[in-house]
């Protein structure tokens, strides 16, 4: 057994130390731009403005800007504040550029780079006629964490899982024979030196993200150094408490315990948890996640190394009923902050599938569920079979657990890639992008235009002619003319279909640069008739303008997908399904513990059920309108025209309404209750208003439908009212 737990840790260190460097660990990951990735721009921009999910280390993030051949243009010097980084552009000619940055977080210490191309125009609003030779810098902010930082993490829970289970089943059994105390204080050791080995290469990986402001500087000026260093102190003194195993192995028990449990302090304080709103909040339910598993898989790693060394008629059955309690209580903290967890960090269904955080997350879901059957089967007959002194245990049940800590393994090695993978909550998914498609009558004909994808830049654009019967129809020229509604200044461009087919024309090209409303005129030009005429209003989807919300303070809402009530709830009800499933238990230990756990039970119960299903909140209702207009900055900007002009006295310009108001019920904080509510339900609560409330009906006012849905992506930005 010995030798399996050193070749399993050497595998890991050798990942680790082997593994090449690749760029980025993804985590403070570009949420928006000004301008927006692949913009078309009829004036040049003054500056370049990045929004990121966490905040950034100023020195060790930067901005370039390279032009369509490649070449860097000289730029002003970037300047940091928190999570935003900006620089100043000179006077940028007609032409396509790119932008390239890369940055450290504040918060975990890890890299990431990216890029993104945006298109000055010409005067007359006409694309310049240039290629862009850049490739793309970085692989988005979607991906996987980096190979040597997810077996450095590996190795360091393995770690700590072998020096937290020697010290539990060194409590758990104070009967345990002299020799078997002594193999736990040797998987101690061994645990201990895991743990400093992967403090050595999480030094490695410190200082080469860091590699331009020094070691000392890495180490003693940064969040991420700090924490490393006292994860490093700790971890040698680990090191020391195994030293003192033989000579007073309950104290040095105590001591691995404590040490353990401070290193998953700092693990937690440099984790995806300290990013998010709510922080404190999340750190405490990503601690008690992480503490619950390297507690039981240790104790079950423990009970492995007893079993090796033991005997059949050694004392297991006070042991083993000790250890089922603590395993009991563990394994359900584990479920349920593993369950808050991923509320916390997927913010949509969505994501479970669309992302490589969530993709990762099911990958543990589909390792947890054999683990736990065979911990199932460990607990009921495995232990049975022990404590009987059965023939060939303690031998057989090693097996079992073996099996239960490799099956943990697995799962503990998913998590270690989940912490250096981009949460799904920092990835922005665009909405998707529509293509067009119309049929308008044109003297004797019905003429069908389709564009495709319907965005800002290049498209590709299909006419189909028809007779009144449905019959195709062919004719000698199809042409396109483009006309900008939003700018009368800007002249006509037109386009010429090619035949593609029996009364099918096509054609390409970036003929809708600009964000707003355009007018495509469709003119149809045949031998034996008149040429016949016909338009079409398009409003192709520009750049997706992201929100950009810096998040609330420690102790705001960690879910971003859940009410305070809901997620309140959440918490009692499982808090009460865990008394309820402890008062077998605590009633054999004491009575009183027994009404402390029926009274939990029910209050749990109570006020979770009053918290989720007995407070007043609007229900998504049937058949509600989809939003057929894009959230490009014109959306927005014209939103925020209309918010300013119709809302802001009630709603406040924050989304935030102003005291003082004479207004009953008051109006709602619209930071908070925006996201409660799809798309479609805010369009009906602005056009039809709320009844009883002093909320009109928008419509009736004057407003258009195409308004309304401005006014909805606009209210997607307000960011939360706690900074």
């Amino acid at each position: 057994m010995k030798r399996a737990l050193l070749a399993l840790l050497a595998a890991v260190t050798v990942l680790a130390l082997a593994v090449p460097v690749r760029d980025g660990r993804a985590h403070a990951a570009l949420v928006a731009s000004e301008p927006a990735a692949n913009a078309f721009l009829r004036q040049a921009p003054a500056e370049v403005i990045l929004d990121f999910t966490e905040p950034i280390d100023p020195r060790a993030s930067a901005i370039r800007l390279l032009d369509g051949a490649g070449r860097e243009i000289a730029i002003g010097a970037p300047v940091v504040t928190q999570g935003r980084m900006r620089a100043k552009l000179p006077a940028l000619e007609p032409g396509i550029y790119n932008v390239i940055w890369n940055n450290v977080s504040l918060v975990d210490g890890h890299a990431l780079t990216g890029s993104y191309p945006f298109t000055v125009l010409n005067p007359d609003g006409t694309v310049p006629d240039a290629v862009n030779t850049v490739g793309a810098v970085g692989s988005g902010a979607d991906r996987l964490g980096r190979p040597d930082g997810t077996a450095t993490r590996l190795l360091a829970l393995l770690g700590l899982m072998l020096t937290a289970g020697a010290g539990l089943v060194t409590l758990l059994w104070p009967e345990a024979p002299v020799s078997t105390r002594r193999r736990l204080g040797q998987a101690a050791a061994l645990g201990a030196a895991a743990c400093v080995v992967a403090a050595g290469l999480s030094l490695a990986l410190l200082l080469e993200t860091y590699s331009g402001v020094g070691a000392a500087a890495a180490v003693f000026e940064t969040r991420f150094g700090r924490y490393w260093l006292a994860r490093a102190l700790l971890a040698a003194a680990a090191a020391g408490a195994a030293a003192l195993y033989g000579r007073r192995p309950r104290a040095a028990a105590w001591a691995l315990i404590a040490l353990a449990a401070g290193q998953l302090v700092t693990f937690t304080a440099t984790s995806h948890a300290a990013a998010v709103p709510g922080s404190a909040w999340a750190m405490a339910i990503d601690f008690a996640h992480a503490a619950a598993a390297v507690g039981w898989l240790g104790a079950v790693a423990g009970t492995v190394v007893a079993a090796r060394f033991g005997r059949r008629r050694d004392a297991w059955r006070p042991m083993m009923r000790r250890f089922a309690r603590l395993a009991s209580v563990l394994v359900f903290v584990l479920l349920a902050t593993g369950l808050l967890g991923a509320l916390i960090h997927i913010d949509s269904v969505q994501k479970l599938t669309e992302t490589r955080y969530g993709l990762v997350l099911l990958a543990k879901l589909a390792l947890a569920a054999p683990l736990l059957a065979v911990a199932l089967y460990n607990a009921r007959w495995g232990k049975a079979r022990l404590v009987g002194e059965r023939p060939g245990e303690p031998r057989r049940f090693m097996f079992g657990a073996a099996a239960e800590v490799a099956l943990g393994v697995a799962v503990v090695g998913a998590a270690a890639l989940m912490s250096q993978t981009t949460t799904s909550r920092s990835i922005v998914i665009e909405p998707e992008r529509r293509p067009f498609e119309m049929t308008a009558p044109a003297s004797d004909l019905q003429v069908t235009l389709r564009i495709d994808p319907n965005q800002t830049g290049l498209n590709t654009y299909r006419v189909a002619l028809a007779d009144g019967s449905g019959a195709p129809v062919d004719a000698q020229r199809v042409r396109l003319v483009f006309r900008y509604q939003e700018d009368q200044s800007l002249g006509p461009s037109t386009l010429v279909l090619a035949p593609v087919g029996q009364g099918e024309f096509g054609g390409q090209g970036p003929y809708m640069p600009l964000e707003g409303r355009w007018r495509v005129e469709v003119e149809v030009r045949r031998a034996d008739a008149d040429d016949a005429r016909t338009f079409f209003d398009v409003r192709p989807a520009g750049a997706f303008a992201a929100a950009v919300s810096r998040g609330g303070g420690a102790w705001s809402l960690p879910t971003a997908g859940l009410t305070w009530n809901q997620f309140g709830g959440l918490v009692l009800l499982l808090a009460g399904l865990g008394f309820a499933l402890s008062r077998g238990t605590a009633r054999e230990l004491n009575r009183r513990l027994g009404w402390a756990a029926s009274t939990g039970t029910m209050a749990g119960f109570g006020l979770g059920v009053l918290l989720l299903f007995g407070v007043h909140a609007h229900e998504p209702q049937a058949g509600l309108p989809t939003n057929p207009v894009f959230p490009d900055a014109d959306s927005i900007a014209r939103g925020r025209a209309l918010y300013e002009a119709n809302c802001i006295a009630c709603h406040g310009r924050t989304g935030v309404p102003p005291p003082g108001l004479d207004l009953n019920p008051y109006p709602l904080d619209l930071t908070v209750h925006v996201p409660q509510h799809p798309d479609g339900q805010l369009f009906r609560f602005i056009a039809d208003g709320i009844p009883g409330t002093a909320m009109p009906a928008w419509k009736e006012q004057g407003l258009t439908d195409e308004e309304i849905w401005h006014l909805v992506n606009y209210l997607r930005t307000l960011a939360p009212a706690t900074q």
